[in-house]
C-alpha cells in the first residue's frame, strides 16, 4: 500500500531547516528595514526643502523649515511656512502656514552640523537665507538601528540634496 503525506520525522526535520534558515534571515531583514527607514526619512527632508525653496519662489518671501516641538526635534515632525513677519518663528496670526509634517520612525534623529539655528529657510530668490550664520546647511539624518547614516546639505544656491557616506564616516559639506 503506498502511502500519502509527510512522516513525522520529514516534517520535524523540514521544521527545523525552515526555522533555521528564518534565525539566520531575521537580522539581516532587520538591518535592511532599518537602512530603508533612514533612506525614506533622508528623502523625505529632501523633498521638504525642495518644497520650501518652491513655495520661496512661488510667494517671493522668507519660507522656512523647522521642527514643530518645543524642544526642537525634528524627530517629533516640522513644519514649511511663509515667514511673513520675518522673525524666523512661527505665528499662526501673521505666518502662512504651508504644511507640517508627521513624526519620523521610532530610533530616527536629526542633527544640525553647520550654522547655529535649528532650521533652515529660503528667501524670495530660492537660495538659502542667511539666517544663522552659515552659507550652507547641513544636518546628519541617523538611527538607533543601524550604523548607517545620511547627510542633508542645503547649499548656498538653494540645491538640496542627500549625501550617504561610507559606514564609519562623517558627513561632508562638499
Amino acid at each position: 500500500m503506498r502511502s500519502r503525506g509527510f512522516t513525522l520525522i520529514e516534517l520535524l526535520v523540514t521544521m527545523t531547516l525552515a526555522g533555521i534558515l528564518m534565525l539566520l534571515a531575521v537580522p539581516s531583514f532587520t538591518k535592511l528595514l532599518a537602512n530603508q527607514r533612514l533612506g525614506a526619512s533622508a528623502s523625505e527632508l529632501v523633498t521638504t526643502a525642495m518644497q520650501a525653496r518652491s513655495a520661496a519662489l512661488k510667494h517671493n518671501q522668507r519660507v522656512i523649515v523647522q521642527p514643530t516641538a518645543s524642544d526642537g526635534d525634528w524627530a517629533k515632525g516640522w513644519r514649511i511656512y511663509v515667514d511673513i513677519d520675518r522673525n524666523s518663528s512661527f505665528s499662526s496670526t501673521t505666518d502662512t502656514l504651508i504644511v507640517t509634517m508627521d513624526a519620523m520612525p521610532d530610533g530616527i534623529t536629526v542633527e544640525k552640523l553647520s550654522g547655529t539655528n535649528n532650521f533652515f529657510g529660503y528667501d524670495g530668490s530660492g537660495f538659502l537665507a542667511s539666517i544663522g550664520g552659515s552659507s550652507n546647511s547641513t544636518w546628519k539624518i541617523s538611527s538607533s538601528k543601524t550604523e548607517r547614516i545620511r547627510c542633508l546639505i542645503v547649499e548656498r544656491s538653494g540645491r538640496a540634496r542627500i549625501q550617504d557616506p561610507y559606514p564609519g564616516t562623517s558627513c561632508s559639506s562638499s
